[in-house]
């Protein structure tokens, strides 16, 4: 057979496995299909899509030097470390691969900066293929414009890294600065910088999923680093490794191969890997070291007594049937209340609580206000009277609320705390860190027809909260000290944003918080894998502000996190079976009165990358135009 047939098949065979991954990806969006058929696709899915993209990789290589494989490998390799595989280990070698593109020689800059986004696509297309579970708009519109927006990241940051090899530099020195600078970039892009607030164009954004430190959840001793430098100090650690792997690796004919590197490249001195070995060992070993004298600490104070509660209504349910959904939450919290002891703060996941909350701006007229916020403004007394009845504790409510100021209805995500006797909190939490499209459309003003893209039919459009909220409890053990208790609320994906837990410690020059409540409707991905990255995600926060954070997640998952990281009331090999299952979680809240570095300084490791990347590129800039002497 020639090799001009052979490459067709080639093409054949991968266009067949794109296809059927699609049709196993896309086929449970648009059909009624019960769990269990689901559950079968989602199993589909996990096994073709790693076939589909190897195939297509090989084919495009085809008799070429490797170019797209290894890209595609780092990709799948990185998936592999995150849900629902959770092999974080692979982390440290993931992007070995990906590596090889920096000096692949015999290929145009076009072949090569594809092949870094092909990687990337591949790790997205798999890694966010929860989104498309949400809703057909999201399905259609958000995964593949999120996983291709995300996957432009790999050419940048192989772009970045052959500037920076110019110099010769390690890979184990630029590999984190460049991967955690964009890491940082990919968080806070477009209007979410800090330095955006002196021009008033500040507002929270951002994409701050899959970074490479959040492989690492379950690493207590390397978890612990995440209160002197956030995420991205454990992101630059399995980075620092991947770049010394690579160097060694280049050293064994095997991976030569495997990558078809050309036989002329050679590898540096032996004396220098060594240097740069030992320099990335020391490195991974002081953050490890401080981890874990970090974890050696009296036990935590007793905290206040706290039921989360936790139904199982996919959102489609929970949109259309507001008395449904009131009475199977109303129920729980009745039978978490009916409980000895009595908890002293129940937590409803956010707006699951259905009906909205209306309060007039100060110098708002009564007497001038719509019918819509009158009779809201009725509703309000009924349910402080209802609670008076009903609700033997401090109840947190996730819910929409409404603001009049005497021309304008804004609406708010919030969070309302209603006490045992019926009074309403004066206090009220606002999401400040919206979600495009599914909380607010950008630019809807000049472009209505983008309200489209939601997976509303009405306008759902919020306005962002500005202010760090805390409530106060006193708690009715005995064995807890006899004070006021506060908590701080972060509502669904906030606490993806390490900007906004670590506000509560004290070292941040706030007042603080003891603990954090993270109010989330998790039921738009359906059990997905979407749960457990969340879950994972939310244990550095803790960790970054050190404060226990309560999770209350409509279909999961809900749980305790203490100030070390560790999971309270669910043990890690639990987790899976924990999504869309109706439960209360309850249980004493561990109260740590330790300070935190990176409340106190900030994002500055993200922020020493950017210095030293920017240094770097100027180095090489220098180098090519030195004259020769």
């Amino acid at each position: 057979m020639s090799s001009q047939a052979v490459r067709i098949l080639h093409w054949l065979g991968a266009a067949l496995a794109i296809v059927v991954w699609l049709a196993f990806l896309y086929l449970p969006s648009f059909s009624p299909m019960g769990d269990d058929q689901i559950a079968a696709f989602r199993k589909l899915v996990f096994l073709s899509g790693p076939v589909a993209w190897l195939l297509l990789a090989s084919a495009a290589d085809g008799s070429k030097r490797r170019v797209y494989s290894p890209a595609v490998l780092s990709g799948l390799l990185l998936w592999i470390a995150f849900f629902p595989l959770n092999l974080g280990p692979v982390a440290f070698v993931a992007l070995v691969p990906f590596l090889s593109l920096i000096r692949a020689e015999g290929i145009g800059a076009k072949r090569r900066y594809f092949a870094a986004f092909l990687g990337g696509l591949a790790f997205y297309t798999m890694a966010l293929g929860w989104i498309r579970v949400a809703h057909p708009a999201m399905a259609l519109f958000a995964y593949p414009g999120m996983s291709l927006y995300c996957s432009l990241y790999f050419p940048l940051a192989l772009f970045l890294l052959r500037r920076l090899d110019r110099p010769k530099l390690p890979f184990a020195l630029t590999l984190p600065l460049v991967w955690v600078a964009l890491e940082y970039f990919r968080a806070h892009f477009p209007t979410g910088f800090p330095f955006m607030k002196s021009a008033n164009a500040f507002q929270l954004i951002g994409f701050g999923w899959y970074f490479l430190g959040y492989t690492q959840h379950a690493v207590l001793p390397l978890l612990q680093a995440a209160d002197l430098g956030g995420v991205y100090l454990v992101s630059a650690v399995v980075a620092s490794v991947n770049g010394m792997v690579y160097e060694w690796a280049l050293r064994a004919r095997p991976f030569q191969w495997l990558l078809g590197l050309p036989r002329a490249w050679r590898p540096y001195t032996f004396h220098r890997e060594v240097v740069v070995t030992a320099g990335t060992a020391l490195f991974a070993l002081i953050i490890v070291g401080y981890g874990s004298y970090r974890l050696i600490h009296p036990p935590f104070a007793n905290g206040p007594r706290v039921a989360a509660l936790q139904e199982s209504i996919p959102q489609n349910e929970k949109m259309g049937d507001e008395a449904s959904l009131f009475q199977r939450y109303n129920l729980l919290s009745t039978n978490a209340g009916g409980a000895s002891p009595v908890p002293d703060l129940i937590v409803w996941p956010e707006t699951c609580f259905p009906y909205p909350w209306y309060q007039l701006s100060e110098g708002a007229d009564l007497a001038t206000v719509p019918d819509e916020v009158r009779k809201g403004l009725e509703a309000n007394a009924a349910l402080g009277e209802f609670a008076k009845k009903n609700w033997r504790a401090n109840t947190l409510l996730g819910l929409n609320a409404v603001d009049y100021d005497g021309r304008q209805m804004w609406k708010s995500n919030s969070a309302l705390l209603v006490r045992p006797g019926g009074k309403i909190d004066p206090a009220r939490y606002d999401k400040m860190h919206l979600v495009p499209f599914g909380e607010y459309v950008p630019l809807k003003e000049t472009f209505p027809w983008l309200q489209a893209f939601t997976p509303y039919t009405h306008d759902y459009s919020c306005r962002p909260g500005e202010s760090f909220t805390t409530f106060a409890i006193q708690p009715m053990d005995p064995k807890v000290k006899k004070r006021d208790l506060t908590f701080g609320v972060l509502i669904c994906y906030e606490d993806s944003d390490p900007s906004i837990a670590r506000e509560y410690n004290p070292s941040s020059g706030r007042p603080g918080a003891d603990f954090l409540v993270n109010m989330s409707n998790d039921g738009w991905f359906d059990g997905s894998e979407q749960h457990e990255q969340h879950f994972a995600i939310c244990r550095f926060r803790a960790v970054e502000s050190r404060r226990s954070v309560v999770r209350a997640v409509n279909m999961g998952i809900s749980g305790i996190i203490d100030p070390d990281g560790r999971v309270k009331e669910l043990p890690d090999y639990e987790w899976g079976d924990s999504k869309k299952k109706v439960a209360i979680v309850s249980g004493e809240v561990p109260l740590d009165s330790r300070g935190s570095f990176y409340a106190l300084a900030g994002d500055w490791v993200p922020g020493l990358c950017w210095a030293l990347l920017v240094a770097g590129l100027g180095l090489a800039r220098w180098r090519e135009t030195r004259p020769i002497s």
